[in-house]
């Protein structure tokens, strides 16, 4: 699997971006708008082709869910914490973000699968993951009713590696807003990836 996430902050040609993320095969796309109001959210959801709406994340105003139709939620570690959004967990496919195993391990079934990060230095984000990564922790993973998706300085030169160390699948972020061609950027992460997945799948 491979999601992607998109920036806060809006880039030029984004909406074209992304249809061409999907038209290349991107499994879900999280929408990271945390400064939007509901109605700018309403407004961005539309403009994305309703083709790809079901492989769309609401990674912000989760309480937007049920008017735009949008049945997948991100949780973060205060909403999962807080139970604000326990409802969704019966009625919506949740995902969630953790930073340790430990918080890993004791998810239940509700959820779909789970950010870990760091798994490298951050691109998107300076000096986050620089001293500090969970690669080392995949070892102690003991829940596998949950998919885990490695986040945190993956790109075309690392996937692979993400893949081998003990992830379900991968998250890109700033190795796609900070390209200058990030929708070739996401092919060859794709092809990568594939081409991993079908080595390990043979009889």
């Amino acid at each position: 699997m491979i999601i992607a996430l998109t920036a806060e902050k809006e880039f030029a040609s984004e909406i074209q971006i992304i249809h061409g993320l999907f038209e290349q095969g991107l499994d879900r796309l999280h929408l990271r708008k945390y400064h939007f109001t509901d109605e700018q959210m309403c407004h961005y959801v539309a403009s994305i082709d309703a083709t790809y709406h079901d492989r769309l994340v609401l990674h912000s105003h989760p309480q937007l869910s049920n008017a735009l139709h949008i049945h997948n939620i991100h949780l973060n570690e205060h909403h999962r914490q807080s139970g604000l959004f326990n409802q969704q967990l019966t009625t919506c496919s949740c995902s969630t973000s953790v930073h340790h195993i430990s918080q890993f391990n004791d998810l239940d079934k509700r959820w779909k699968y789970a950010f870990f990060s760091p798994f490298f230095s951050s691109i998107s984000k300076t000096g986050y993951g620089q001293h500090d990564t969970v690669l080392d922790q995949l070892k102690q993973r003991s829940n596998f009713d949950v998919q885990l998706i490695g986040l945190g300085g993956i790109k075309a030169e690392n996937c692979l590696l993400s893949l081998r160390t003990g992830a379900n699948g991968i998250a890109l972020l700033g190795a796609l807003w900070q390209n200058s061609h990030p929708i070739q950027h996401f092919i060859t992460c794709k092809q990568i990836c594939s081409k991993e997945y079908s080595i390990s799948h043979k009889d």
